[in-house]
């Protein structure tokens, strides 16, 4: 029996992870709308009232579940590290989604998970793998680069839960996308990792995307940037070490990027906007998204989403094939380049209606 369930244990966690997710849903459902915990429309809001902001409950729920279950016959030094980071950002987001908490204080919170995962867990970015001439880096240097790496990440994906479907509709990309590579590596214990997020967002999905009746939340959009940047860390690190290399080392650093396009774009774009144009916190809430603009231009939510993921899904295939006609240095440019043409599309088109409109 041991054999066997060691033998699937990453169909046993996909299939958990969904379960879990899919069949509490309903039930916190319930329980928001029996003790009022709604989270209603506000100017950057268009929603209707009355839907849960608790959906991050179910997915920690079904994904910590499901891997703990599956993993019994593993071990990673970093595991106990991860898990304690996991749920200190669990607790911070819920407590968010039910009292909005300031964003100095949800920072510390992030901050606190991360530095136990770097600093105790030792899960770092430890080199630049040869990209633009940057091999091994010093060790305060790779401390402070994964402490902005995961608050990045983090953060990226609470600013992209904007719209219904696209947190964890990207989730659900970057976490197949890594699946494969771990499966190919036969690294079981991430590949469990990265199946259980699948199931959880895959279950979470069907709730969200269209005619929404419930948010993933705070406590849900961090633990999917806080596990996206863990797994894109140990995908380095995995094809550094390989017997095999698929893709060279310094490729790997541009096929991450390409596999963290959507987030990171939207981010950098949005914080540059309000710290450097606008002189806001880079945390001060606005509609300047690129999800936010799709809708302003008369998309669905659906399809808004359904277009970023498409995107999405093009950088990375595309990404896969040029790694071997062009430099890692001049794909990288030519990614950002493209995605940064791409990302100011929706604002162009925005701005001509306007126009015409007047």
């Amino acid at each position: 029996m041991a054999n066997i369930l060691e033998t699937f244990a990453p169909l046993i966690a996909l299939v958990l992870a969904f379960a879990i997710t899919y069949l509490s849903i309903p039930a916190i459902i319930r329980l928001s709308l029996v003790k009022r915990l709604y989270d209603l429309p506000d100017d950057r809001k268009k929603h209707a009232a009355r839907i849960s902001p608790l959906g991050g409950m179910a997915i920690f729920g079904g994904m910590i579940i499901s891997f703990v279950f599956s993993t019994a016959h593993l071990a990673n030094p970093a595991l106990n590290s991860v898990l304690v980071a996991l749920f200190i950002l669990f607790i911070t987001g819920v407590k968010d989604d039910l009292y909005p908490l300031v964003p100095y204080k949800k920072v510390l919170g992030q901050l606190l998970a991360v530095g136990i995962v770097v600093l105790q867990g030792n899960v770092r970015l430890e080199s630049f793998y040869g990209l633009y001439g940057i091999n091994e880096l010093p060790y305060v240097v790779s401390v402070g680069l994964s402490l902005i790496f995961f608050l990045g990440i983090i953060n990226s994906f609470n600013f992209i839960d904007g719209i219904n479907g696209l947190s964890s509709g990207i989730g659900i990309i970057v976490s197949c996308t890594y699946a494969l590579w771990f499966s190919f590596f036969q690294e079981d214990l991430f590949l469990i990792l990265a199946l259980a997020i699948t199931g959880s967002q895959l279950a979470f999905l069907p709730y969200n995307l269209i005619k929404a009746k419930i948010f993933m939340g705070d406590s849900g959009s961090m633990i999917l940037g806080f596990l996206t940047a863990i797994l894109t860390i140990y995908f380095l690190q995995v094809n550094e070490r390989a017997e095999q290399v698929v893709l060279l080392k310094i490729d790997a650093m541009v096929f991450s990027f390409s596999v963290l396009i959507i987030p990171l774009m939207d981010t950098l774009r949005v914080v540059f906007l309000r710290v450097f144009i606008l002189h806001k916190s880079p945390f001060a809430a606005d509609r300047n998204h690129i999800h936010h603009t799709l809708l302003d231009i008369g998309l669905s939510h659906a399809q808004a989403s359904l277009l970023l993921m498409a995107i999405n899904i093009v950088f990375i295939v595309s990404c896969y094939f040029l790694n071997d006609y062009l430099r890692a240095k001049f794909l990288f440019i030519g990614l950002s380049l493209t995605a940064i043409a791409l990302s100011q599309l929706p604002f162009i088109i925005k701005e001509t209606e306007e126009t015409w409109d007047l």
